[in-house]
């Protein structure tokens, strides 16, 4: 299937597609003209409208040498059921693992040559962010606002390289749909951001499938942009 908005580009099926798969892609991540790495995920549609499943890998330069698996559980109306990060880097080994529990979420975390830690915070309402394209897709899917909108939103982080939840209360806008150029063309886009302390912490642009096509993170200070330059829609 073409994606939507794109225009002048086939997509070009050559083998049946895994049961359930919705779309993959490739980004590659920059911090200005240096190229940091790169993210590969799936988008899966699990049977029986029981929900999705989303899985990426990403090997980065930033903000250290590191490679990290991610999967997210989300129910049929997108909402978070269980998130896993697993994140290599220099021979030490860090997973966590967050699900919501009532109005809390409880983390654990676990890292080499440390003790387990168990975490917890509130978090009704809230959504999750982390420097991967799946959060961005799933926070996407749960921002309710009309185009030109703003409202304030609960967001737990998960920073690198601990990956301890931390909240931020944030002003997220839903800025006017509109045709935008990128890596793969042209697309018609709705375009999101949240600011902080009057800080933009992120700016997201997806398509009408609700794949981003690119993220702009403020991680650490730095400007990090998530371009996506391979993509494959199956349906949506």
């Amino acid at each position: 299937m073409i994606a939507p908005g794109m225009r002048g580009m086939i997509a070009t099926k050559r083998c049946p597609p895994a049961e359930g798969l919705i779309a993959t892609g490739l980004y590659y991540v920059h911090h200005g003209q240096r190229k940091l790495g790169e993210e590969s995920f799936q988008l899966f549609e699990l049977p029986n409208g029981r929900g999705y499943h989303l899985q990426s890998v990403a090997v980065l330069q930033w903000p250290l040498s590191h490679t990290q698996r991610v999967t997210l559980e989300l129910d049929p109306a997108w909402s978070y059921r269980v998130a896993h990060i697993e994140l290599e880097a220099e021979g030490h080994l860090t997973r966590a693992r967050c699900h919501r529990e009532g109005a809390l979420i409880q983390a654990r975390i676990e890292a080499t040559s440390q003790r387990p830690r168990e975490l917890s915070l509130p978090g009704d309402g809230a959504l999750w962010d982390y420097p991967s394209a799946l959060f961005a897709i799933a926070l996407c899917k749960r921002v309710r606002l009309a185009p030109g909108d703003s409202a304030p939103l609960d967001l737990v982080r998960l920073v690198l390289p601990s990956l301890e939840p931390t909240p931020l209360r944030c002003m997220c806008t839903r800025l006017f749909d509109h045709t935008h150029t990128f890596e793969l063309g042209n697309f018609f886009v709705k375009e999101i951001a949240a600011l902080s302390q009057s800080q933009e912490i992120f700016h997201i642009w997806v398509d009408e499938a609700g794949v981003p096509l690119r993220i702009d993170r403020l991680e650490q200070g730095e400007l990090v942009r998530f371009d996506l330059v391979r993509y494959r829609l199956f349906r949506f």
